[in-house]
């Protein structure tokens, strides 16, 4: 049986052998007690597949022929959100948004629903990036505008659902409001994932992304540098420190150094520089925090350190960069002191 079932998921777009391969399924094994689960997930398959009308007829034979299985109920919910997409596609989101609800009212207590809804979501954010990459501003701010009213449905009716979905909701919703420019929003959800789930597979971007919110806050005049440095070094120092070993941490290290580098902290802003070329030893910037740091360094009276510096800088830099000539020559001048 699972031999069968593979075969025919294996080769479903190709219409005319899924066709023949499910009409011999269906002669061969509607009485087996693995059959409901099977045309299930065909059906399944073909929703994925954006096949509605095919996924609709097995939904409907699923809830006729086994009403009793456990998948009945589970039809039922793929039934209606293929209904949805149906329309989604064919007659605009006023009517999308009417069997939204619809679905949501009909389908309260079924404990797919949220994830279904996370599905659709997808619909408007995929299109909303679709949008953005093709500078289509005005489509891409209402697209993103109806994800969110889609994922806040999870957020706001569905709170005891599976945990991945409502943590996905909320980190997704908070991506959508920062590209609204809705900062503030996008913090108190993403503070939410760092403060409650930890864990999470994303929360390590979530916190770094709360420094780059407030970031935007504080170059916008919205909130004053005052209050919004403390959040920025925060924010970018719990990335460090609660996720040391995540993509984001070199990021976050020259967020802190470079403040710390133009105000003359040259201490903290070495520590944050050494940091970074331990945690990011393939990142293109590596070079100007070479070059930083040997200035740094200097400042701090760390002539030796800063000479070993110079010369990985020169290895590593491009000959033809214009700042090579000139640690060379601070180079000589370094050595000449030490001598």
């Amino acid at each position: 049986m699972q031999g069968q079932r593979s075969c025919l998921l294996s080769c479903y777009n190709d219409y005319n052998q899924s066709e023949e391969a499910l009409d011999k399924l269906i002669a061969d094994f509607s009485e087996h007690p693995d059959f409901p689960e099977t045309l299930y997930w065909i059906a399944e398959r073909y929703r994925w597949a954006r096949e509605y009308e095919q996924a609709k007829n097995l939904y409907e034979q699923v809830m006729q022929d086994y009403p009793d299985s456990v998948y009945a109920s589970r039809a039922e919910l793929g039934l209606s959100t293929a209904n949805f997409m149906s329309i989604f596609i064919s007659q605009g989101d006023d009517q999308a948004e009417e069997a939204l609800d619809k679905m949501v009212a009909d389908f309260n207590d079924h404990p797919d629903l949220a994830k279904t809804i996370f599905v659709i979501g997808e619909l408007y954010y995929n299109n909303a990036l679709g949008n953005a990459k093709e500078g289509l501003t005005d489509q891409a701010e209402a697209n993103f505008a109806r994800t969110i009213s889609v994922w806040e449905r999870i957020i706001t009716q569905l709170p005891e659902s599976k945990l991945t979905i409502l943590q996905d909701a909320y980190y997704f919703a908070a991506a959508c409001y920062r590209r609204l420019g809705e900062y503030e929003k996008a913090i108190q959800y993403w503070q939410k994932i760092v403060d409650d789930w930890p864990d999470y597979q994303y929360a390590w971007s979530a916190q770094c992304l709360i420094g780059e919110c407030y970031e935007k806050l504080r170059n916008s005049g919205t909130i004053s540098q005052s209050e919004a440095n403390p959040e920025i070094e925060q924010a970018y120092k719990a990335v460090i420190e609660k996720y040391p070993d995540c993509s984001l941490v070199g990021h976050a290290c020259l967020k802190l150094a470079q403040p710390n580098f133009a105000k003359g902290r040259w201490a903290e802003a070495a520590t944050y520089f050494e940091l970074f070329l331990e945690k990011a030893p393939e990142d293109p910037r590596r070079v100007n925090v070479l070059y930083d740091l040997g200035r740094a360094y200097e400042q701090m009276g760390e002539l030796n350190l800063a000479a070993e510096v110079y010369r990985i800088f020169i290895e590593t830099a491009n000959p033809g960069d214009s700042r090579v000539k000139t640690v060379k020559a601070e180079l000589e001048k370094l050595e000449g002191v030490k001598k």
